[in-house]
């Protein structure tokens, strides 16, 4: 009898044991089983993405968790399960510790550390035996000048302001990848913690802290947005205005009735979000550093103009908003949003679509999915989604079921209800073509999906 043909592990290629009835060799199997129960070896260029150095600066674990299991570097997404396998906790306390208030324990933050092989130099502690190694000085107290301008005044200068900005930083990273949901209370805290004890029982606290304070208020209302709170949106956009206000910062203002324009436009109140733009553009210097803030605000008028079906008058709009994003320098004010071009593309598919345009509604969908990196899921989500419409107002129900179907893989990852609720509507559009096989497909896994989603983000 002739032997047996030769198997070979399908890891490493190598060939089989004779007794060896699985599908890979005992090396592989060992070297699996400690990747699922060790964090592996990583390289350098790991640790240098924005999103770690932004959670790193933040100095909060849970957000240095997120950018870690995010990370494009690996072959898939570290879930919160395997994490905490790692860390010998549960999903349930990793999820707590990314979407809760900072750890201090020294003893947490050095186990997370080693079991993440986080590197030292990165900390904002040390680890026991491995100092981190700390710049030399830079000047002497002779060398420190005399007159302190206010917006680097020793109030500001001493931690507080440089926090808060590293926390923003990183608080807008994590949110495009994860969405609202698990970030909104992340951020509440910190405000009601970090920030809020800033702007009391000083006698002249720096404009700059309630700027500061403005713009988280106005991300806090933006989470509360895309987790479905809208009433909360609302009172935070109230809030950052007041703050702003109170900064004497007029462009921080007029990005606050960008973000009410916005809401009015979610609530069906086209006129409404044209007059809060229209305020807005009247608050802002006319200046190229405030020039993507003007873009946005012409943006938010072109598209209550396309809801109410004033087509030439939205067309100016976004001519008028690609002309002052144009014009835009880099390097303005620091607390204001970032408006470019993926983002006004957004903008104009969602005009255009409402103008039934829908050649250039698709064009302009298709531009933001080209510009936008896979990094940043929610975007390419809500842009899936608009182009779904697109699909479906041309009457192409398979296309729009196809690109539908790209969404609902990618809810199962976000934490936002803006994407869910979209999803939804879609479903409802579709309900009267059911008949259709690729319809019903498409309802069936909208069904079976979004609840499994919701009640695993409840747990």
């Amino acid at each position: 009898m002739d032997a047996a043909p030769g198997r070979y592990c399908h890891s490493c290629g190598g060939r089989l044991a004779r007794d060896n009835a699985g599908s890979r060799c005992a090396r592989c199997l060992h070297r699996g089983r400690l990747e699922q129960d060790e964090a592996p070896e990583l390289p350098d260029e790991f640790w240098h993405t924005d999103q770690l150095r932004d959670a790193f600066a933040a100095q909060h674990i849970g957000l240095v968790s997120v950018a870690y299991r995010m990370n494009p570097h690996h072959r898939r997404l570290i879930s919160q399960e395997r994490l905490g396998r790692w860390l010998g906790l549960t999903q349930a306390q990793v999820s707590r510790i990314e979407s809760g208030p900072p750890v201090r324990d020294l003893d947490r933050l050095t186990h997370w550390a080693r079991m993440l092989r986080l590197p030292p130099h990165l900390l904002w502690f040390d680890l026991p035996g491995q100092p981190r190694l700390r710049p030399a000085p830079v000047a002497t107290r002779r060398e420190v000048p005399s007159r302190v301008e206010p917006s680097t005044s020793v109030f500001a200068s001493g931690g507080t302001l440089e926090t808060i900005r590293s926390a923003a930083l990183a608080f807008r990273s994590a949110d495009r990848q994860l969405g609202g949901g698990r970030l909104y209370p992340v951020v509440v805290r910190f405000i009601q913690t970090e920030v809020a004890p800033q702007l009391v029982g000083h006698a002249y606290p720096p404009s700059a802290v309630f700027s500061a304070a403005a713009s988280l208020a106005d991300m806090a209302g933006w989470l509360a947005h895309d987790d479905n709170r809208g009433d909360l949106a609302a009172q935070h956009f109230v809030q950052a205005l007041g703050l702003a206000t109170a900064a004497g910062d007029q462009a921080l203002s007029a990005q606050t009735l960008v973000s009410q324009s916005h809401l009015a436009l979610e609530n069906d109140h086209p006129r409404e979000a044209v007059r809060l733009a229209d305020a807005g553009l009247a608050l802002v210097p006319d200046d190229q550093q405030c020039g993507e803030l003007r873009s946005r605000l012409h943006a938010m008028k072109a598209r209550g103009n396309a809801l109410v079906g004033a087509s030439s008058e939205c067309l100016a709009a976004l001519w008028n908003a690609e002309q002052e994003l144009n014009r835009a320098t880099a390097g303005g004010h620091e607390w204001l949003s970032p408006f470019d071009e993926a983002a006004l593309a957004a903008e104009a598919a969602i005009c255009l679509r409402d103008l039934n345009d829908w050649n250039a509604a698709e064009r302009q969908a298709l531009r933001v999915l080209e510009l936008r990196t896979p990094d940043r899921a929610r975007s390419r989500a809500l842009t899936h989604l608009t182009l779904a419409t697109v699909h479906l107002g041309r009457g192409d129900l398979d296309a729009a079921c196809d690109t539908g179907a790209q969404v609902l893989d990618a809810a199962t990852r976000l934490a936002s209800d803006r994407v869910v609720n979209q999803l939804r509507g879609l479903g409802r559009q579709l309900e009267p073509h059911s008949s259709v096989t690729a319809v019903d497909d498409f309802l069936d896994r909208v069904t079976a999906t979004l609840p499994a989603h919701r009640a695993a983000e409840a747990s």
